[in-house]
């Protein structure tokens, strides 16, 4: 099967979520080594003073000169349980951002409760679908451990506790409004935080996504350079699930590099 070699959600160092591995030209250097065709920048939007920051992403990648189609898009996180992303289409438009990624990225819990930790994700999974600026729902059902590890709560690590009519009703509603879902490498499948049984499980998760028709969007959400390559576990679970290349999500846009900009 000869699918997209993507990579649709990558952070860089101007944001200092990434450490300095990750500056624009090494990223695009790695990414062509092992075979990538098509990448994105899609660092972090989470508050309305990291928007220069973005002005400076942009102002790198137009000077770029580049062998593969790279885009500009972004990564956005709720402001409170329930709350809306920090962006509109005037943000869109001002900085130039080709499309969004975005979801849910904490636990909103005060005290531990599974049930109501699940239902939580599962509501803004579905907010993310719904909202008309969003292309793709990032890592659904990833966590960060220090969370748990601060609170001394159990550790999420099985997908069990996931009700197979919230994955149903997931991938209906992504596939209604077009959203595509990410399969991604590093948060999800090659994340040592969780165990072997989670990361089977979590394949169960996607295959009933995938019997919903989503689209799937292939990412490692790297943070570092040495991260990236992660990006073909995603390349391999597509493969495993027999995605056909239509349901393998591409931004609707074309390369922000131009194409006279492009070396031959």
């Amino acid at each position: 099967m000869n699918l997209p070699r993507t990579d649709y959600h990558i952070h860089t160092h101007y944001l200092g979520c990434a450490n300095s591995t990750m500056t624009i030209p090494e990223i695009i250097q790695e990414c062509q080594s092992f075979g990538v065709t098509s990448l994105a920048i899609t660092d972090h939007l989470n508050t309305p003073e990291q928007i220069p920051l973005h002005l400076k992403i942009r102002q790198e990648l137009e000077q770029l000169e580049a062998e593969i189609e790279i885009f500009f898009g972004v990564e956005l996180n709720f402001t409170r349980c329930d709350g809306d992303f920090v962006f509109s289409q005037e943000i869109k438009d001002k900085i130039g951002f080709q499309f969004a990624i975005g979801g849910i990225h904490t636990t909103y819990l005060e005290q531990y409760d599974l049930k109501k930790l699940v239902e939580i994700q599962h509501r803004h999974h579905l907010k993310t679908c719904l909202h008309p600026l969003v292309d793709v729902l990032v890592h659904p059902y990833w966590f960060g451990k220090g969370e748990f590890d601060r609170n001394n709560w159990p550790w999420f690590d099985s997908m069990k506790a996931i009700p197979i009519s919230y994955i149903r009703e997931l991938g209906q509603v992504a596939r209604e409004t077009g959203t595509a879902i990410e399969i991604n490498s590093s948060a999800n499948l090659s994340n040592f935080r969780f165990s072997h049984q989670y990361v089977e499980e979590y394949l169960e998760f996607l295959a009933i996504l995938n019997e919903e028709k989503v689209c799937f969007s292939l990412c490692s959400d790297a943070h570092s350079r040495e991260k990236l390559k992660t990006v073909q576990t995603s390349w391999q679970v597509a493969e495993k699930l027999g995605l056909p290349s239509e349901r393998i999500w591409k931004p609707p846009v074309k390369s922000f590099v131009k194409k006279d900009q492009v070396r031959n």
